[in-house]
C-alpha cells in the first residue's frame, strides 16, 4: 500500500510538472525566453561542436596563435564590396607537411638539385629522425627522414658543391599572405678531425616562385642578441656569420634536442626580415609585409621552399671524407589576413572561440549567483519575518546597512583586493545582492504569518519550523522562482561590466574581457574593420539577460493569483 501511494504521488507530480511546462511554453515570453537559454546553455556544455580551438581562442595543437592579430572574418572574402567584402582576402594555408618517411623525384614529395651528382646522393631513411618530445599533429607523425650524403674518395678536393632540397606547393588566393613561418630540423654528421667535420657545410633556407627567383631567408640561431625571445645559449658547433649559418662539427644540436638543430623552440616562431636585413633572430622563419609582397609575386601561384646544403670541401686531399646531413619535418605555413567566423584579436587568438566559451562562464556565473543569493535572502527573510523582535532588528540593520552601499565601486574595489578569478567575483556578488530579495521575502512573510491556517497549524501544536516549512515557504515559492530568473541578467552584465573595466579572471574567457580586449587593444579603428567583434559579445550578453528577464515575467504572468484572475 505504502509503495503504491508513493507511486500515485510521483505520478501525480509529474502530471502537474508537465501540465506546468506546457503552459510556460503557451507563454509566449517564456518561450522565446527558454529558447534562448537552452541554445546558450547548449553552447556552453557541447562548446567542440562549436569551435576545435581552445577557450582563449588558442590552437589546441601548438597553444599558440591561431593566426595573425586583427584578422577580419574569413567570409568577407565572399561578401560584395560595397558591403565591405574584399575578394583579395587570404586565409591560414599549409603549403605542406613532412611525410615522415620521404620520397624524391618528380612524383615525390621532394625535389633534389646537385652540381655534383657523383658526389652527392639524397635517400630517405626510415630509421633516423627528429625525435619530438610533444609531437605536433601533421609534424613527425612517422619516423624517418631525408638524408643527404656527401662521399669524396681520396683524391683532389672539389671545393664547393651545392645541394637543394625543396618542396614545391601551389598558393590558391589572390592577395598576399600576411605572414608565414617555415621550419625544418637538421642533423649533421660525417668524418672528422679531432672535433671538427673533414667537409663542413654552409645552410641557406629559401622560399621562391618555381622556375623564378629563389629568394634566401636566413636560418634560426641562437646568439646574444636574441636572449630575451627565449634563446639563451648558443648552439654547440653552430656559428652564424653574414646571414649563413657554418656547421662544423659533427652533431651540432643541443643536448636537449639530441643533437639535432631545430628551427623550432615552440611552433610559433619569432624571427623576422625588415627591409633585407635580419632584425631578430630566433627558432623560427617569419616574414613581414616589406618582403612578402617580393616573395609571394604570384598570386595565385606555384612555389617552393627548400634548404641549400653547401659541402666545403677545401682540405684533406689525401683522405676519404664524407658529411651527411639530415633534413626532417620541412613545413611551410602560410597566414592569411582573415579567420574563421568573427576573426582574430589582437594576440591571433579566435574571437569565436571564445564568444562560444564566454556563454559557459556567463551561465555558469548567473546561475550560482541567481540560486545563492536567492537562498540566502529567503533564508534571512523567513527568519525575520516569522520571528520577529531582536532577530528581526538585527538582520534587517544588517540589510540597510547593505543597501546603502554603492555596489559596483564596491565590486571594483573587492575584486582588485582579492583577486580576479571567477569564483571570487561569486562571492562578491552574491555578498552584495541578496538584500532586497529578503526584504521581499521578510514583508511576505509578515503578512502570511498572520493567516488563519497559520493560526490553526499553531492551534494544533505545530512547532516553528514545521509552520516556515509547510506552510510559510511554498506561499513564497512563487517570488522564488520569478527572482530566481530575474536576477540571473543582474550577474551576467555585473560581470560583463567588471570584465571590461579590466576586472577579469586571466585564465577564463568571458564575453566581458572579449570587450574589453577591443576598447584597451584593438580601438575603435579594429570596431570598423571588423564590426562583429563589438556586436556579437554585446549581443550574446543583451539576449541572455533579456530571456531571463522575459522567463520571469511570464513565471509572475503564470504564478500571480491576480495577474491570471485579471488575463
Amino acid at each position: 500500500m505504502r509503495s503504491m501511494g508513493l507511486r500515485k504521488s510521483v505520478l501525480f507530480n509529474l502530471r502537474r510538472f508537465f501540465s506546468f511546462i506546457k503552459i510556460l511554453f503557451s507563454n509566449r515570453k517564456a518561450a522565446f525566453g527558454l529558447i534562448i537559454i537552452l541554445f546558450f546553455l547548449f553552447m556552453a556544455l557541447f562548446p567542440f561542436l562549436f569551435t576545435e580551438n581552445t577557450p582563449l581562442g588558442k590552437d589546441p595543437e601548438t597553444g599558440g596563435p591561431v593566426g595573425v592579430k586583427f584578422c577580419v572574418p574569413a567570409w568577407f572574402r565572399h561578401l560584395p564590396t560595397w558591403l565591405g567584402g574584399n575578394p583579395h582576402l587570404t586565409e591560414n594555408f599549409r603549403a605542406f607537411t613532412d611525410p615522415g618517411f620521404p620520397t624524391i623525384g618528380e612524383n615525390g614529395e621532394y625535389r633534389f638539385e646537385t652540381d655534383a651528382n657523383d658526389l652527392v646522393k639524397p635517400y630517405p631513411d626510415p630509421n633516423f629522425g627528429y625525435p619530438l618530445t610533444v609531437p605536433i599533429k601533421g609534424l613527425n607523425e612517422k619516423n624517418g627522414s631525408l638524408a643527404i650524403k656527401f662521399v669524396r674518395p681520396a683524391g683532389q678536393s672539389r671545393g664547393e658543391v651545392k645541394a637543394y632540397v625543396y618542396r614545391q606547393f601551389y598558393y590558391p588566393y589572390s592577395g598576399y599572405p600576411a605572414d608565414f613561418e617555415g621550419n625544418v630540423e637538421l642533423f649533421v654528421n660525417g668524418s672528422v678531425h679531432g672535433k671538427y667535420l673533414d667537409v663542413p657545410v654552409r645552410l641557406r633556407f629559401f622560399v621562391g616562385v618555381v622556375e623564378g627567383e629563389r629568394y634566401y631567408l636566413w636560418p634560426p640561431v641562437y646568439n646574444n642578441d636574441t636572449k630575451y625571445l627565449g634563446a639563451v645559449d648558443a648552439l654547440y658547433g653552430f656559428n652564424f656569420t653574414k646571414g649563413d649559418v657554418f656547421v662544423d662539427r659533427p652533431k651540432s644540436g643541443r643536448e636537449m634536442s639530441r643533437y639535432w638543430i631545430i628551427s623550432r623552440a615552440s611552433p610559433m616562431g619569432a624571427s623576422y626580415i625588415k627591409d633585407n636585413q635580419l632584425v631578430r633572430i630566433s627558432m623560427g622563419l617569419r616574414g613581414v609585409d616589406s618582403v612578402i609582397t617580393k616573395i609571394f609575386s604570384k598570386n595565385p601561384g606555384n612555389y617552393e621552399y627548400g634548404v641549400e646544403i653547401t659541402f666545403l670541401d677545401s682540405d684533406f686531399e689525401d683522405k676519404n671524407v664524407w658529411t651527411t646531413v639530415y633534413v626532417d619535418d620541412l613545413c611551410l605555413d602560410l597566414y592569411g589576413n582573415s579567420y574563421g567566423i568573427m576573426g582574430t584579436d589582437h594576440q591571433g587568438y579566435d574571437l569565436f572561440a571564445q564568444l562560444v566559451y564566454g556563454a559557459r562562464i556567463s551561465l555558469y556565473l548567473g546561475f550560482a549567483v541567481s540560486v545563492m543569493t536567492v537562498l540566502i535572502g529567503l533564508v534571512v527573510g523567513l527568519v525575520a519575518g516569522f520571528l520577529g523582535g531582536i532577530p528581526d532588528q538585527i538582520l534587517m540593520r544588517i540589510n540597510d546597512l547593505m543597501l546603502c552601499l554603492p555596489t559596483l565601486p564596491l565590486l571594483i574595489v573587492l575584486a582588485a583586493v582579492i583577486g580576479h578569478t571567477i569564483e571570487n567575483l561569486m562571492i562578491i556578488m552574491i555578498f552584495l545582492g541578496w538584500n532586497g530579495f529578503a526584504r521581499v521575502v521578510r514583508s511576505m512573510t509578515l503578512s502570511l504569518k498572520e493567516r488563519p491556517f497559520v493560526e490553526a497549524a499553531r492551534a494544533v501544536g505545530a512547532g516553528t519550523g514545521h509552520i516556515i516549512w509547510r506552510h510559510i515557504v511554498p506561499n513564497v515559492m512563487s517570488v522564488v522562482y520569478v527572482n530566481l530568473a530575474t536576477s540571473v541578467p543582474g550577474a551576467v552584465t555585473s560581470e560583463a561590466a567588471l570584465s571590461w573595466l579590466g576586472f577579469y579572471d586571466p585564465t577564463r574567457m568571458s564575453w566581458g574581457r572579449i570587450l574589453n580586449n577591443l576598447s584597451f587593444q584593438g580601438g575603435a579603428a579594429q570596431a570598423v574593420v571588423n564590426p562583429l567583434w563589438p556586436i556579437l559579445p554585446g549581443l550574446c550578453i543583451a539576449l541572455l539577460a533579456s530571456s531571463f528577464i522575459l522567463l520571469g515575467y511570464a513565471l509572475d504572468e503564470i504564478l500571480n493569483p491576480k495577474l491570471r484572475i485579471r488575463r
